[in-house]
């Protein structure tokens, strides 16, 4: 439908449209009319105004909006004009259509379908606010790094694994901005994102490619603001700033949950910090695909020592354990979940997976058992790189474990081979890859603390836990483009460490309104996924905003959003820009064997 057929199927004001003439005739005066156009006064007979709009403009009794058609209103053909050079405008700067590599087409920007019959702003209906005034489609980091997943991967220097490709979740500025914050004992400088990326972009590897090559400048990562806020981050700000969202009250959708789905060992994430000789060895191992096979002979001589605060200490090597183990009947093989304290609302740092391994609790009794004053167990890697502990009713349910096989194989070198420790239902950090002892202890620890225990969640400067409950939206690029009238399912998962989630809350209109859904019975001790189904009405731009509650009644601190673009008809990618790569760095070379070189 062209702009003047909307505008005429629309209900305007009368007052505000001969406003709207008044205000811009004289403009149109001056770049379209001849030098010799007659005054009014002499104006032609042909181009006086019909009786049916000489009635409008005297405001003659019983004439409504629904009684005045589009040929009614005065200086219709002028009208006509503006109406034409506004659609020309919107399709010269029609927000643009991406094809991104893996085949999915996207909309950063939304299309301004409607106009607003309460705004004088009708130019809204000229779907050029958004790209012509605001020129959004070259604003945020997505405007030049299609996905900041590809460009983690292909940086320089090694940047810790956060992506992760089995769940495909999207990385966003968001999370860049949770993990370089406030992060005392992993980021080296507090607050330091705005200095490391103005020095990036400016002065660093992006000088002069920016500003110059890419024509980049405050505005591309930034939104100039009157609300007090000063320079917003565009990525942050920007759903709040575009037109052409359409807000749904009290969305409905089909809800469900469920713990089944599990990864296999190559799908099981891993941050591969490089800060100790054996995470070095792990990582040059197993990176770009080369996963060299690792010896037999580290598996058939590693020991594992279990001592402290027991009895009997003792030392022996992992496969007479796991001989032994197996001959009591001890074994224990479960899905069981992974979470890093670490990872951010939309983040990839989780894992559900099948594990193999001997409970610590009867690695301990043959030690003789614990000693009454036992608090916990502190959990040593052979490089002496990893101190923390896990308390004692752990041991006590069975929750922890000495693992060596994931989805039914032995480790390899990413997770830790031959072996490491496995604790259901506290943050990953405990997780110790290349366990070399067990020191049974009766120190007075804080198990909560998040360098020597279990943390379950990354807490702020003021001790909020941002990412508990972690409620994420997965594999929905921004703007992601889905048909109209038939139902699409997001998902994503729902975790809080130790605590159970019992219910999830989805909002379409910016957290104005929520809908909520209780949650089942489930294990906290794996992983909760979810699907959403919500089938769209009508063409236009949503947000999908997700919450959750666990059962002590903590709330999501921070909440992820997410944008899709339904349309009535699908493009096709000969209608799109198809991207080649998602990522302007080039990607290093694959690493390579002696035999290879």
């Amino acid at each position: 439908m062209s702009i003047k057929s909307k505008i005429a199927a629309t209900t305007v004001c009368l007052a505000c449209m001969l406003c709207c003439v008044a205000g811009c005739a004289p403009q149109a005066q001056e770049e379209q009319a001849p030098a010799s156009t007659p005054a009014a006064s002499e104006k032609s007979e042909e181009s006086a105004v019909t009786p049916e709009q000489q009635k409008v403009i005297d405001g003659e009794e019983g004439i409504t909006n629904a009684d005045i058609n589009e040929d009614a209103y005065p200086g219709k053909e002028y009208l006509d004009g503006l109406w034409d050079r506004w659609e020309a405008i919107g399709e010269e700067h029609a927000p643009e259509i991406r094809t991104l590599p893996d085949g999915k087409m996207v909309q950063r920007t939304p299309t301004e379908y409607e106009v607003n019959p309460d705004a004088w702003q009708i130019q809204a209906g000229s779907n050029s606010y958004n790209t012509y005034w605001l020129g959004a489609d070259n604003r945020g980091c997505e405007s030049c790094h299609a996905d900041l997943d590809a460009l983690l991967k292909n940086l320089p220097y090694e940047h810790p694994v956060a992506w992760n490709d089995t769940l495909d979740n999207e990385t966003t500025l968001q999370q860049c901005l949770f993990c370089h914050s406030y992060a005392p004992g992993y980021i080296a400088k507090q607050y330091e994102f705005g200095t490391l990326m103005h020095g990036i972009h400016y002065t660093g590897p992006g000088k002069g490619k920016f500003d110059g090559e890419y024509e980049g400048n405050c505005m591309s990562c930034h939104n100039a603001t009157e609300n007090g806020q000063d320079m917003e981050l565009w990525d942050l700000t920007k759903y709040d700033r575009l037109w052409g969202i359409n807000k749904v009250e009290d969305v409905q959708g089909e809800f469900s949950v469920e713990q089944e789905t599990v990864h296999s060992q190559d799908e099981v994430f891993s941050y591969d910090w490089m800060h100790a000789y054996y995470d070095n060895m792990r990582h040059g191992a197993g990176v770009n695909g080369l996963n060299l096979e690792m010896p037999q002979s580290l598996f058939d001589n590693w020991e594992i020592t279990i001592e402290g605060n027991v009895p009997n200490p003792y030392t022996a090597k992992l496969p007479d354990l796991i001989a032994e183990a197996e001959e009591a009947g001890v074994i224990v093989t479960k899905a069981s979940k992974m979470v890093c304290d670490w990872n951010p609302v939309g983040g990839g740092g989780v894992t559900n997976t099948e594990v193999t391994g001997i409970p610590v609790s009867w690695l301990v009794e043959k030690a003789g058992g614990y000693l009454n004053d036992t608090t916990g167990v502190r959990v040593l890697r052979a490089d002496g790189s990893s101190k923390r502990a896990f308390p004692k009713n752990k041991l006590d349910e069975n929750e922890a474990l000495l693992v060596y096989k994931i989805g039914g194989e032995y480790l390899d070198a990413t997770r830790g081979y031959p072996c490491t420790n496995w604790v259901e239902g506290v943050d990953a950090q405990i997780n110790s890859k290349q366990v070399a002892s067990y020191k049974v202890t009766n120190e007075d620890i804080d198990y909560t603390d998040k360098w020597a225990g279990n943390p379950n969640a990354w807490h702020n400067e003021n001790g909020d836990a941002m990412n508990k409950p972690n409620a994420t939206i997965l594999g929905i690029p921004d703007g992601l483009i889905i048909k109209n009238n038939e139902p699409f399912t997001f998902n994503g998962y729902v975790d809080a460490y130790d605590k159970k989630v019992v219910s999830m809350e989805f909002s379409m209109d910016q957290g104005e309104t929520w809908t909520k859904f209780d949650l089942p019975e489930t294990d906290v001790n794996k992983m909760v996924w979810w699907n959403f189904t919500w089938t769209p009405e009508k063409e236009g731009a949503y947000c999908l905003t997700v919450r959750a509650t666990t059962e002590e009644g903590e709330v999501s601190f921070e909440t992820q959003t997410v944008m899709v673009n339904v349309k009535d008809v699908m493009p096709t990618p000969e209608q799109t820009t198809v991207l080649e790569t998602a990522s302007l760095v080039p990607a290093k070379p694959a690493a390579t064997t002696e035999e290879e070189k």
